[in-house]
């Protein structure tokens, strides 16, 4: 059985207590197997990360090194996908959090109500994303089995389609936009522009004639779409995203 690798990191020692039984029994009642490691300063996380790739890191924002979220934003930027939940009592960084596209966020202050509820529902998204982790894109004879995570967005190039994955590198099939809107619409992707498809993870920004992306790509958004790509984009985000 493969173990889910889970980081919790919290300058108070007590809620890092709370946290750790707490996820233990979350996992011991759904039968995972799950090696869960406690760090109270997010440098000691980052050293630790080197040698472990974790699939679920618990933040917490205010820290006395570096902050929740500007540690995740450096996660992003360095292309790092990882799962991160945020267990703060600072509800009013919520909107701020969405910039690192969290997975979740515990408030504190009804921290019993809040944490079964939403590893629960982080748990049974990421059972059903797993499911849909892979895609595979034909091109002429050629079949080509690509993690979903590591597609940025597709870009429309007549009869070839461009695939920018995360980190740059681009990979160019022949096929159809339309096919691989088709194919990929259950994973995430949003139709933001006749020659653009996007992973919505990699959104950071939505404005009214382009999208940003968190590579700090700027695409642009197709103005008869816009409110179109913005309540995909949410839909995406409340169902598969943030649960707070």
């Amino acid at each position: 059985m493969e173990v889910m690798r889970v980081a919790a990191c919290d300058d108070d020692e007590a809620a890092l207590g709370i946290i750790s039984n707490s996820l233990q029994g979350i996992f011991a009642i759904r039968g995972i197997d799950a090696d869960v490691r406690l760090f109270s300063r997010m440098r000691d996380l980052a050293e630790a990360m080197i040698k472990t790739k974790f699939d679920f890191l618990l933040l917490d924002i205010d820290m006395p090194d570096v902050d929740g979220i500007t540690f995740a934003k450096a996660l992003r930027e360095h292309g790092d996908n990882v799962d991160i939940m945020y267990i703060s009592s600072r509800e009013d960084k919520v909107f701020e959090s969405l910039r690192v596209s969290p997975v979740g966020f515990v408030r504190k202050s009804r921290f019993l109500d809040d944490m079964s509820e939403i590893v629960n529902e982080y748990l049974d998204e990421r059972i059903k994303r797993h499911q849909l982790s892979s895609v595979v894109l034909r091109d002429s004879n050629l079949v080509r089995p690509i993690r979903v995570s590591s597609i940025a967005y597709i870009e429309g190039k007549s009869k070839n389609q461009e695939i920018h994955l995360v980190g740059g590198k681009t990979i160019t099939i022949r096929s159809s936009m339309k096919v691989l809107e088709s194919q990929l619409a259950e994973a995430g992707f949003i139709r933001i522009h006749q020659g653009y498809l996007v992973n919505y993870r990699q959104i950071e920004l939505i404005a009214d004639q382009e999208v940003l992306l968190a590579s700090g790509e700027s695409l642009p958004v197709s103005r008869r779409k816009i409110a179109q790509v913005r309540a995909t984009y949410l839909g995406l985000v409340q169902n598969n995203n943030l649960v707070f």
